[in-house]
């Protein structure tokens, strides 16, 4: 039986190492410190393995481990902001595909905007939407790395998403007024 679990286990670490890395990196910011967070959530992981019999959905109970890990290592050390091709990368993710070159500088200058936006955005609310189209979690998931429920994290995805939408409308505007 442990050797079942012990698979159990490695399959597990095996198949959620990016989302860990990922969320701890979305957390901290910095490279070695989400390194660092990843190793610590997996021996966490190894120290609770009586438990895992008992999870049903491994995916989120990890996710929970590695953003509590964070956000220890957070509040231990102080924010370091990600460079600027990082976040670049991240906002890519999250802006369409354009075809055409001038759409493509379009779209560029649009993701670095939308950068700026969504980090202006309150915690909770960039927490949320950041979990949600960066990292995929779906909003159940979410829930239990957040610790709240799940109509609030669907409440503050569509608050971060209208705030996103009426600040472009708005610097769309503005842009049109300068023509």
């Amino acid at each position: 039986m442990a050797g079942t679990n012990e698979d159990v286990l490695e399959a597990i670490v095996h198949e959620h190492a990016r989302l860990v890395y990922r969320i701890a990196y979305l957390v901290l910011r910095n490279h070695h410190d989400a390194e660092d967070a990843t190793q610590e959530t997996f021996v966490r992981l190894l120290r609770y393995k009586r438990k895992l019999a008992g999870v049903e959905d491994h995916k989120a109970w990890i996710a929970k481990i590695a953003w509590r890990v964070a956000i220890e290592r957070g509040k231990k050390q102080p924010v370091i902001s990600m460079s600027e091709l990082e976040v670049q990368s991240a906002a890519n993710q999250m802006v369409s595909q354009l075809t055409s070159a001038e759409q493509n500088a379009s779209g560029s200058e649009l993701s670095t905007l939308l950068v700026s936006l969504i980090s202006a955005l309150p915690e909770p609310l960039r927490d949320a939407l950041r979990l949600s189209t960066i990292e995929g979690l779906s909003p159940a998931e979410i829930a239990q790395v957040l610790e709240t429920s799940e109509s609030s994290i669907r409440s503050r995805i569509f608050r971060a998403r209208q705030i996103l939408k009426e600040k472009l409308r708005a610097l769309d505007g503005k842009h049109e007024n300068a023509r």
